[in-house]
């Protein structure tokens, strides 16, 4: 049972990081000072960098969008008065979140031409959705789930994890420039190793109310269950140190190689330049494109892991209950599976889950005196709504990012309106290397859903003897 512990532990870091703060970067889209960080964005974009050099020490953002968790009574001076409530009503219910835990990431420029980074990387996203059924809080059981949804034509969902870790190798340069406008090109190749996969699909499952006397039951009509998780869970052991456990844990994994490709190009007018050369912070207009993480991850079963259907004749929710109740070992919980359905399938094969393929169209304009304005679409080639395979998904979809910075100081406003239909405001901070901000900021009401999440960095720039400078960033 503590593999189970292991597996549930892995997931709730994230959850957990919501109730404090923390790819979502969306202060520092287009920003010529973003540094090492505008690779997450576009590949081609380091060479515009301000900088020679860019440490950056530490960056972390996560993001949550969910439909059933709303929070009342939230205050800053008090938040242990926090109530938190499940919505009521028959909906489709989803949660979707991911991580992004940047651990080093040095950015050089070889010259104003070419640039060069390297960083390591943690990500976990995570996805959960559902058919339409009904949820409230007054829902314990197994009987009072299924009394509330006995109108209900059937019971449908999946729910996806995915956590590894990717070595980035970042390049790239100045393809063509002339007097008045610059293109610019880039690839960083991911190396991943996957060190978390698991997932989860009930099919389709139907129920039948019957009448005994003066008691009403639910029996299993027809459906399935699938799920698998990867199986260096089942290799680690618990009882070591946290180092040796995460050492079997990549000892148990598989690596696999991904790739991210754009384009940046860049207008320059006289106005802005003045009579000097282009340089990263003097353009007009600058309109990058990209393609990022293509690729996926690979995953070992665990032996436990399986495909169940066909549901045994007079499985009622009582029978379900007495069951699970007391599962020792995911082994008997697979066992427990085995007597509710008729049909069992090992799951022997590896299984893949795809990173979070997208296409970024990204436009920046220089207003002068600091500021900018930066407008950001992002386009999953997979759908949120296909569950069909396994895959992963960035949340933001329209970004409008008006800001105020200079090389020290900066001020974000990034608003955006995501691919579950939530329109997010955000804010953030820029104060000297260090970046903070809020995906959204509804949660300072006194009722407010689960959703948004943010993000901080943490950068240096050392051996900068020498920084671009013209009169649209004057020192302050």
């Amino acid at each position: 049972m503590s593999r189970i512990y292991l597996f549930i532990f892995f997931i709730s870091i994230s959850t957990s990081t919501l109730i404090v703060n923390g790819q979502e970067y969306h202060a520092i889209n287009g920003s010529p000072y973003a540094g090492a960080a505008s690779s997450f964005n576009n590949p081609a974009s380091g060479v515009n960098s301000i900088y020679k050099w860019d440490l950056n020490l530490f960056s972390f953002q996560t993001t949550v969008a969910s439909n059933h968790l709303t929070l009342f009574n939230t205050t800053l001076t008090n938040p242990s008065n926090a109530i938190l409530s499940f919505d009521e009503g028959s909906n489709s219910h989803y949660a979707h979140h991911n991580l992004d835990l940047n651990l080093f990431s040095l950015q050089y420029k070889i010259d104003e031409k070419r640039s060069f980074s390297i960083g390591l990387r943690g990500r976990m996203y995570n996805h959960l959705k559902t058919s339409p059924i009904i949820g409230n809080d007054t829902i314990t059981s197994n009987l009072s789930f299924l009394k509330a949804n006995r109108t209900t034509p059937f019971i449908d969902g999946y729910f996806t994890h995915a956590g590894w870790i990717e070595t980035n190798l970042n390049y790239s340069q100045v393809l063509v420039e002339s007097n008045n406008q610059r293109l610019t090109g880039g690839i960083t190749v991911n190396l991943l190793r996957g060190i978390s996969g698991a997932y989860a699909k009930l099919n389709k499952i139907v129920v039948s109310e019957f009448v005994n006397g003066i008691d009403t039951g639910y029996t299993l009509v027809r459906g399935g269950f699938n799920y698998a998780y990867s199986n260096n869970y089942d290799n680690a052991n618990t009882n070591i140190s946290s180092s040796q456990l995460v050492k079997d844990f990549l000892k148990n994994s598989l690596s696999r190689i991904g790739f991210s490709l754009g384009f940046e190009y860049s207008i320059y007018n006289n106005y802005n330049n003045d009579g000097a050369s282009n340089n990263p912070i003097n353009y007009s207009w600058k309109i990058g494109l990209s393609i990022m993480d293509i690729g996926h991850n690979t995953f070992k079963p665990s032996e436990y892991a399986g495909n169940f259907y066909s549901p045994q004749a007079k499985i009622t929710d009582a029978v379900i209950g007495n069951k699970f109740s007391n599962i020792p070992a995911i082994d008997a919980f697979r066992d427990s599976l085995k007597t509710i359905f008729q049909n069992y399938d090992a799951i022997t094969s590896n299984y893949t889950i795809s990173t979070p393929t997208r296409i970024i169209l990204n436009v920046d304009k220089n207003l002068g005196n600091h500021f900018a304005l930066n407008t950001e679409l992002n386009m999953n080639v997979f759908s949120t709504a296909d569950h069909s395979k396994l895959l992963t998904r960035e949340l933001n979809l329209l970004t409008v990012t008006p800001r105020w910075e200079t090389i020290f100081l900066g001020c974000y406003m990034p608003i955006q309106y995501n691919t579950q239909g939530n329109l997010w405001v955000g804010a953030a901070i820029k104060f000297g290397p260090l970046t903070i901000g809020l995906h959204d900021i509804s949660w300072m009401k006194k009722i407010s859903t689960i959703n948004g999440g943010g993000y901080v960095l943490f950068s240096l720039h050392p051996f900068n003897t020498k920084k671009v400078i013209s009169r649209f960033d004057c020192p302050e």
